[in-house]
């Protein structure tokens, strides 16, 4: 019997689902913690345990990859250096499009180039200059992307840039148009800065199911999950890493679909790192028309229309008595649980925290511990262009975890190790809302007394802190735990209204998920105030909860929406816990091409594909669209992993009255191939 195996590969743990051939049937599943510092070791672990629970795993027929990394990288803001260079933008046209928000590490050039809406060169390509940006790089960066004004309507500029670029430094290249063929050049610019500073991530993950495979001797096709879904090869992901943003959350909403009936309502998986909300309507999830919205950037990449924010089990707690929601701040940043730092490292975590408590004066770098994810020794590309501190504290740490205050004592070294942070090269441990239900758990529960132990020393230690008034933060352990998960569940409480009110359209503008939401008088009825006036707010529809926190948090998030008058229930169906992975083989490949067919002069009806052919009427020049991109797109669907894909099409007008006569302005056509992913055997 062919079975089907979907991996998800979470900020914190590896899910593995094993179905049936049809998808019908969970047969086997596993979690493994997810290794940053060697992704091998955690997919290996998970797909291990999974697959022992066959006869062989020479059964295995279709091997299927949801993830998270993409999208936890955007809000975390780690990714690998890139270098955008940008033909016929201005600065502020850029600037407007946050490119200039998206990492420190992040270098932009401008040169003179690219198009008017026609198609016509506005400069020649100067490639001279852009060997000086070259030179002038060295080996600061990991890869490039290219953005050229109106490259949707000719891409000669951005294609020959690649092409020098590719054969100057041999290192990967991200052209904007591949990634949309939508006008808002500088978005298409942000998107192709995103996907360069995903590439590597990716492709280490590729290469590790990869070698995870070879080693349990499987020998099936390997997709990965994108943003809005769809399944594509290994190979094809590879190049366009930035449309697996969101491809966890995507295939958590799938696979919640999958595990429970829900028309109409939310789905909700929290994790370890994000909590991600979508609405589902008339069985459908909804997807974005303006592009996946991740950590505030808005990109152009197609997607499950879901919200995603740094909130999960294993966000980091920080006490700032300055914050607006302090002095308990929960997230965005992930972290390592104390507790789950103990289970490997007992005498470091105990010995600091102890000696914290007995300390004075207390610090704010209590309770937070550094952890290398590479050695200052590896060979690892991550590790070129540190300066002096950043090495030097990359240095001290020799390979373990030590507390933040041993290796840094001043703002410069903290900022550096921000950077190091930033770049995946370190991690912070410490506490979190795993180790708050940690502490709150009844004492006669089974678990590792180390665990525990860490988790309550840590509470303890955050307890001591000060509020703006100079009072204790809690009172003891328990208090601070219970304030942590109370935070928490407000948090994702306001979001679930917030995401619920936009689908109502009652936000105004609808792009603002949260300000109705967190205003006082949501605040109140959320809260269910009582007093002179009675406020009500609450949640009509359904939720479908999901993730491996989903019962430590979401039902009492379900119980804060549903208020008083709410009809609103949550569901934690059987398997919520590797939702994801299963999610990740019931999808289906699907590839979209479009092209723009518009009339620069009378009576010529140019088609803005790569070689911009004119034909003499509109009907000649659909009739070559159409044949170029169904050529196009099936390559595509092929190439992307799909078996005998269907085609369909549709044709847009754009007409107006000139001089009293009927007149095509543009058309656009866009051909979509569809099919199941091939399985061996």
């Amino acid at each position: 019997m062919a079975f089907l195996l979907g991996i998800d590969t979470g900020g914190t743990f590896t899910d593995a689902a094993i179905l049936d051939e049809d998808g019908e049937r969970v047969v086997a599943k596993a979690k493994a913690p997810t290794t940053h510092g060697d992704l091998l070791m955690g997919v290996r672990s998970a797909m291990q345990a999974a697959t022992s629970q066959l006869d062989t795993a020479g059964d295995i027929a279709l091997v299927s990859v949801s993830t998270t990394l993409a999208t936890n990288a955007l809000v975390e803001g780690t990714g690998e250096p890139a270098c955008l260079i940008t033909l016929g933008f201005t600065d502020a046209e850029l600037a407007k499009a946050g490119i200039d928000d998206v990492g420190e590490d992040c270098i932009l050039r401008s040169l003179e180039g690219g198009h008017n809406a026609h198609g016509g060169a506005l400069a020649d390509l100067d490639l001279e200059a852009a060997g000086d940006v070259l030179a002038e790089l060295g080996d600061r960066v990991s890869g490039f992307a290219v953005a050229s004004q109106f490259s949707v309507r000719n891409p000669a500029h951005e294609l020959a840039l690649r092409d020098f670029i590719t054969e100057r430094t041999g290192k990967p290249v991200t052209c904007s148009h591949e990634l949309s063929a939508q006008l808002g050049g500088p978005r298409r610019a942000l998107t192709a800065l995103l996907n360069a500073r995903l590439v590597g991530m990716i492709a280490h993950l590729v290469s590790a199911v990869q070698q995870a495979m070879s080693e349990l001797q499987i020998d099936a096709p390997l997709m990965i999950v994108r943003g809005n879904g769809t399944l594509v090869s290994a190979e094809f992901a590879a190049k366009r890493p930035i449309e697996t943003v969101l491809s966890g959350p995507a295939a958590s909403v799938i696979g919640a679909q999958h595990l429970a009936t829900i028309d109409d309502g939310l789905v909700i998986d929290i994790g370890g790192t994000t909590t991600d909300i979508a609405v589902v309507a008339d069985g459908t999830a909804n997807t974005t028309t303006a592009g996946a919205l991740v950590a505030g950037h808005r990109t152009m990449v197609e997607a499950v229309d879901m919200v995603t924010i740094g909130l999960g089990g294993d966000s980091e707690v920080r006490i700032d008595s300055r914050a607006a929601e302090g002095p308990i701040v929960v997230g965005p940043q992930r972290a390592i649980p104390l507790g789950r730092l103990a289970l490997d490292h007992h005498d470091l975590v105990v010995e600091t925290l102890e000696r914290q408590l007995r300390e004075a004066p207390r610090q704010a770098t209590d309770a937070r511990l550094l952890v290398p994810v590479v050695s200052a020794g590896d060979h690892d590309a991550r590790l070129d262009g540190l300066d002096k501190r950043e090495a030097a504290i990359l240095g001290a740490l020799k390979g373990s975890p030590q507390p933040i205050a041993t290796v840094a004592s001043t703002g410069l070294q903290l900022n550096a190790i921000e950077r190091l942070r930033s770049r995946g090269l370190v991690r912070i441990a410490t506490f979190t809302p795993t180790d708050a239900i940690e502490v709150l758990r009844p004492a006669d529960q089974p678990r590792p007394e180390a665990e525990r132990q860490a988790a309550l020393l840590g509470a303890r230690v955050l307890a001591r802190q000060s509020r703006s008034n100079g009072s204790l933060v809690a009172a003891n352990a328990e208090e601070l735990a219970e304030q942590v998960v109370d935070r928490l569940i407000e948090k994702a409480s306001s979001v679930v209204l917030g995401v619920a009110l936009t689908a109502d359209e009652l936000t105004g503008d609808g792009s603002a998920h949260n300000d109705l939401a967190q205003s006082p008088l949501a605040v109140a009825g959320l809260a269910g105030h009582r007093g002179l006036v009675s406020v009500d707010v609450s949640l009509q529809a359904p939720i479908v909860a999901i993730g491996a926190p989903a019962h430590a948090y979401l039902p009492q998030v379900g119980a804060v929406v549903a208020g008083r008058n709410g009809t609103g229930a949550v569901t934690v169906p059987e398997h919520a816990d590797v939702s994801n992975a299963i999610g990740s083989v019931v999808g289906k490949v699907r590839m979209v091409r479009e092209a723009t067919v518009s009339q620069p002069t009378k009576g010529q009806f140019r088609v803005h594909l790569d070689d911009q052919v004119a034909y003499g009427s509109v009907e000649r020049a659909h009739d070559a669209a159409l044949a170029r991109l169904t050529e196009l797109v099936t390559g595509d669907a092929l190439e992307a992993g799909a078996t005998d894909p269907s085609i369909n099409h549709e044709w847009t007008e754009v007409r107006a009255t000139v001089e009293g006569k009927d007149t095509f302005v543009d058309g656009r056509l866009v051909v979509v191939a569809t099919g199941r992913p091939q399985i061996s055997g």
